[in-house]
């Protein structure tokens, strides 16, 4: 299912799943988009509500278990369009 496509998904939500997926608070997330806190709030309310999610955690599961967001990724990155190559990866330095 692609989410994009079906109407559900725009870039805007993607990005702030994206910012959840990070541990970035309400208060962050509005600061870093330019939206008021209560814009982000309801938003995030009706990802949850959309997604039939009870909490960010599980709204940030179903991203990735949808894969709009990329598995084996740090920080937390949207997936890419198909086709597009993402040149971030997740690695541990010793």
């Amino acid at each position: 299912m692609n989410h994009a496509s079906d109407g559900l998904m725009n870039e805007r939500d993607r990005l702030l799943i994206v910012m959840l997926a990070r541990g970035y608070t309400t208060t962050r997330i509005a600061r870093e988009m330019r939206l008021s806190r209560y814009t982000v709030a309801e938003r995030i309310s009706k990802l949850l509500d959309r997604f039939a999610c009870s909490n960010r955690s599980q709204l940030v599961a179903y991203g990735y278990a949808h894969e709009f967001l990329h598995v084996g990724t740090w920080p937390p990155c949207a997936a890419a369009p198909l086709g597009a190559e993402s040149g971030a990866t997740w690695s541990r330095s010793s």
